[in-house]
């Protein structure tokens, strides 16, 4: 009986053992970044640039939106520029012009009225939160870059 309870008491430790590197290796192979099979759908370029507001009076206004083909030297994905919304009184959206669709197309969405459309898909996007509508190509957010406003200053930092 005795040679049972130590075999036992061995087995439950040994499997214990294996649970633990089991853990231990699903938590190294299961992390949270993408796969590298799994594609970026508007891939990432570096951006990094500041835009003075006072050159700018239209993005004074909620709800207004300009497009930049360029911020200094970020030009966006494929040099497609950006679109930049003011969505309250001291946030702004910036989004990458490329529609997700067809995001090596050679056009840039355009801003019409409160959504921005792609001129090859003519998939439409919420110019505040960058999804595009129901019954677009599209099925994709906008890429969304960060942004920084500085009231005493009058500035907009873009970056990612």
């Amino acid at each position: 009986m005795r040679f049972f309870k130590n075999a036992l008491k061995h087995m439950k430790q040994s499997n214990l053992l294996y649970f633990f590197l089991l853990l231990v290796f699903s938590s190294v192979f299961c992390s949270c970044s993408k796969s590298s099979n799994e594609e970026e759908v508007i891939p990432s370029v570096y951006v990094y640039g500041i835009i003075r507001l006072d050159y700018y009076p239209d993005l004074n206004a909620i709800g207004n939106a300009l497009y930049f083909n360029e911020i200094e030297t970020s030009t966006g994905y494929l040099g497609h520029g950006f679109i930049v919304v003011r969505t309250s009184q001291t946030k702004f959206a910036v989004f990458d012009a490329s529609c997700t669709h067809d995001r090596d197309a050679e056009e840039h969405i355009e801003i019409n009225g409160t959504f921005a459309e792609c001129p090859i898909c003519e998939s439409k996007f919420n110019i505040f939160t960058g999804w595009p509508f129901n019954g677009s190509a599209a099925n994709n957010k906008l890429e969304e870059y960060k942004s920084y406003y500085s009231s005493n200053s009058n500035t907009l930092k873009v970056y990612n």
